[in-house]
């Protein structure tokens, strides 16, 4: 019995770099070709979409216009094509298209955790897809295999309507069910933080008395396969891989791999796109200076400034005419702070050590004494009127 997965993640279609007058959006629809064109080439039978499709709950028509395009086109070279919500889409939005592919094509959207409707079933000449105790049972007919597929979307304490003790409860028994039926291979693909897991960039997230990671004993040892999204760096850990975001959303991604993850009878691989535009990252003292010594290159750049106070409106006008559309972004920034950190163990930190790396997280450095000791003084404040 052998299978073939594609699994990608964190399109983030319609994405706007709101400081520069960057388009993302051909950029992305290159890339969404070049998926399919992958597709084609490597022949998988199933593509999973790990989440964050879209860059926000309400995108724009030309990025609904090109995932769905996109999903028809991956379904056309005979693979089965899963997709599941992120925290960056909407839950609704995705559930409404589900009745005008259900039944028509080869892809499955799950926009919920409890999307548990008993009218999931399809048949072609290829595959045959139920629902059974919770999991999509696939069929693929010219192998004979029989899959179990898991599929969570983000599960958030908001969406699960539970927090602290309580939804990681929850989140341990939704993640660590196992398929009741007969199968030849189990997976698993979710939307989630795994701690230990390396974030960076622009999905970067901490939650003061909440919970943004997932102990990694949550996930399923006996799972073939666990694709996740939600992570923009392609790293693997236990028998969990992220495939990463398919492009450098912040500057502290450039240098990573972007790519689709490829699975095949138990070995992994990753084929990194070749369609990408160049992007470097450039440093200046300051804007005027950025301004003065603007690359007359095509190449696209990040642009840092270390002087964040020698500034006007002027100068950013400047600084946008300069680099026309090849500034992805630009900003200033502290030279000694790491731009990559690793997901701390957040239960093992006191109040104090959560704010300096939740500030760090914001604002990319250390909050000052001042800042600190306010923080401090208010959360007093705040625990004396409580009590």
């Amino acid at each position: 019995m052998s299978l073939k997965i594609l699994h990608t993640s964190d399109w983030h279609l319609g994405k706007v770099f709101k400081e520069t007058t960057f388009e993302l959006l051909p950029i992305q629809k290159q890339i969404m070709d070049e998926i399919v064109d992958i597709t084609r080439k490597e022949n998988p039978d199933i593509v999973l979409i790990a989440g964050d499709i879209f860059d926000t709950y309400n995108p724009s028509f030309e990025a609904e216009k090109i995932f769905y395009e996109t999903l028809s086109r991956l379904s056309e070279q005979n693979c089965f094509v899963f997709a599941l919500a992120g925290n960056h889409d909407s839950p609704d939005k995705l559930q409404i298209s589900k009745p005008l592919i259900a039944g028509k094509h080869s892809i499955f959207i799950k926009s919920t955790a409890f999307d548990e409707s008993k009218d999931i079933e399809f048949e072609n000449e290829n595959f045959k897809l139920a629902l059974e105790n919770s999991f999509l049972k696939l069929h693929l007919k010219n192998e004979g295999t029989v899959i179990a597929l898991k599929c969570l979307p983000y599960l958030s304490e908001v969406r699960l309507g539970l927090a602290g003790d309580e939804y990681l409860k929850k989140v341990n028994e939704l993640l660590s069910i196992e398929p009741q039926f007969s199968c030849d291979y189990f997976l698993l693909t979710s939307h989630l933080s795994i701690a230990g897991a390396q974030q960076s960039g622009s999905e970067r997230i901490f939650q003061i008395g909440g919970i943004e990671y997932i102990p990694i004993d949550f996930l399923p040892k006996s799972a073939h396969y666990i694709a996740l999204g939600h992570l923009h760096r392609h790293q693997k850990l236990r028998n969990a891989t992220y495939s990463g975001s398919i492009y450098p959303f912040d500057l502290a991604e450039i240098e990573h791999k972007k790519g689709v993850s490829v699975w095949e009878n138990g070995k992994p691989d990753f084929i990194e796109f070749n369609k990408i535009p160049k992007i470097r990252k450039i440093e200046f003292d300051s804007l005027e200076d950025a301004v003065k010594n603007a690359p007359e290159d095509e190449a696209y750049y990040y642009v840092l400034i270390k002087n964040p106070h020698a500034y006007t409106t002027a100068s950013i006008d400047a600084l946008l005419k300069a680099y026309r559309n090849r500034l992805v972004n630009w900003q200033f920034y502290t030279p000694d702070v790491p731009e990559e950190i690793s997901i701390p163990e957040l239960h093992s930190l006191n109040e104090e050590e959560m704010f300096i790396e939740f500030y760090r997280a914001k604002l990319n450095k250390k909050p000052s004494q001042d800042i600190l000791s306010l923080f401090l003084k208010t959360l007093e404040e705040v625990k004396n009127a409580t009590n």
